[in-house]
């Protein structure tokens, strides 16, 4: 399964924000558990020459220490957030790091990206953001999939999630493949309990195979959903196993997706998958 082609287009249009909360507290406990091994700590001398980078470069930096789990580097990125918002040039070097953190492992991790992403397009993580994103969402402008994946970060952040996930459940539906493409990314974004099954019924009945996969990627590793999240979606995906109409390709994710989310190595065989479900401590 390959992943879905939406990071490219943040960055492109740009995106991001914070929670109500200090984003380092949230980032401490999103998974409830602490931080990898650490690869280093953030010393008095990386200080020193941060402060003589500009903004890009102070998240650059940074960020790259949190990637390697460099202590103290998420309480940095959070002093400094604010003094980052709308100073934030484009860079090439930003948008390699921040689609690496995107896409780590660790949901922390992803959190930072997300918060530099707004910090850089001078987002703020308010309700009004919200509602002026939503009141053009529908606009055909080339903005569209922006606004609806910074929907998404924002509920993600915790600014009015169940507001921006029944907006995505609207345009995940539309008759555009685009609009819905845009739908489907916010919602992997957004990473609610609620997005598991608008995402499922995506994968099995979306008439684009693309955004069937899409919806795949995002179900088994992609966006914001929790571990113990992605897995509500598992006796789901076994029954679509199970469903002899169901086309090879989705098949395949399908599968696909049940190995990445459950971690473990079973066959394309709904039996099997029923089995490894009914007996799992």
């Amino acid at each position: 399964m390959s992943r879905p082609r939406v990071v490219i287009l943040l960055f492109a249009s740009g995106v991001l924000g914070w929670a109500l909360s200090s984003p380092v507290a949230v980032l401490l406990q999103i998974q409830g558990s602490p931080m990898p091994v650490s690869s280093g700590a953030i010393s008095e001398h990386d200080l020193e020459e941060l402060n003589t980078l500009p903004a890009e470069g102070q998240a650059v930096r940074l960020l790259e220490k949190a990637v390697n789990h460099y202590r103290g580097a998420a309480e940095e990125i959070d002093k400094r957030l604010d003094g980052w918002r709308g100073k934030m040039e484009p860079s090439k070097e930003l948008e390699n790091l921040t689609s690496t953190a995107y896409f780590s492992n660790d949901l922390r991790v992803r959190a930072m990206a997300l918060e530099i992403w707004l910090a850089r397009d001078n987002i703020r993580k308010t309700p009004e953001a919200v509602d002026g994103l939503i009141q053009e969402a529908g606009t055909l402008d080339g903005r569209q999939y922006f606004r609806l994946s910074t929907l998404g970060i924002l509920g993600n952040r915790g600014v009015e999630p169940e507001k921006v996930l029944r907006t995505l459940l609207v345009y995940v539906h539309d008759p555009g493949g685009d609009t819905r493409a845009a739908a489907i990314n916010g919602l992997g974004l957004l990473g609610t309990e609620g997005t598991i099954a608008p995402l499922l019924e995506a994968l099995r009945w979306d008439p684009s195979a693309d955004l069937r996969e899409r919806a795949a990627c995002n179900l088994a590793d992609s966006g914001m959903l929790t571990g113990a999240t992605r897995k509500r979606a598992v006796p789901e995906l076994i029954r679509f196993g199970q469903d002899e109409n169901l086309d090879a390709a989705t098949r395949k994710w399908v599968f696909q997706a049940l190995r990445e989310i459950a971690g473990q190595t079973l066959p394309d065989d709904a039996a099997a998958w029923a089995r490894w479900w009914a007996g799992r401590p």
